[in-house]
């Protein structure tokens, strides 16, 4: 009985066990791919104007001190401006005091003609421009300018100054040049700033400047 058992279960697995054969001619499994790891998300670009604001807020951190009576008012902002650049050859400029009174990225554009009825030409600096040929200049050249006028257009904290102004060699010299500065202006609810100073003489202009601009 235990003989025979035996011999039906061998049997019985040897039917159901695949041959050599059948086993070779089997698929073989497929291999799978590699999987690839996850792309990682494409960083942010940075708003321009974030970017921009950010670059702002460092460079006011290195604004000089101003002086509290230059940029309390429109009047003590533009007089400043006047005063800064002024004097006799010589004399070192207070270039601390001409920078504190611009914003960052404040421009100073002189709009001039190189020969009568040429197109004008502009050339934007920067405060600091100013100051290094200014260092120079004014070791040997005498220089006064003096606001003559002044027309006043504004809206909410931005404020357009068109400031007529004669320069003179010495204070009691005659005049070597007359022309308009036109000086914009921004209140940032602390104190004023100059955004950007943009002018021309009348000789450049090819118009001696306006009855309205001079002095009363």
């Amino acid at each position: 009985m235990h003989r025979l058992y035996t011999s039906v279960c061998v049997a019985a697995l040897l039917l159901a066990a695949p041959s050599f054969a059948q086993a070779s001619t089997a698929p073989a499994a497929k291999p799978q791919a590699p999987t690839s790891p996850p792309t990682p998300p494409k960083p942010a670009t940075p708003s321009p104007m974030k970017l921009a604001a950010e670059k702002t807020q460092a460079a006011l951190q290195k604004v000089p001190q101003a002086r509290p009576e230059d940029v309390k008012t429109q009047d003590g902002l533009l007089a400043a401006l006047y005063d800064s650049i002024s004097g006799p050859a010589g004399k070192p400029r207070d270039w601390q005091r001409f920078r504190s009174l611009f914003y960052p990225g404040a421009q100073l554009a002189s709009v001039q003609r190189t020969k009568p009825g040429g197109p004008p030409g502009v050339a934007p600096i920067t405060a600091d421009d100013y100051a290094a040929w200014g260092e120079e200049f004014f070791k040997t050249h005498g220089f006064f300018e003096k606001e003559t006028h002044r027309q006043v257009a504004g809206y909410g904290d931005l404020i357009n100054v068109l400031s007529a102004f004669e320069t003179r060699e010495t204070p009691e010299s005659a005049p070597v040049a007359r022309g308009i500065n036109n000086v914009q202006l921004i209140f940032d609810g602390q104190r004023w700033w100059v955004l950007h100073i943009a002018w021309t003489d009348e000789k450049s202009a090819g118009a001696p400047v306006p009855a309205t601009f001079t002095r009363k």
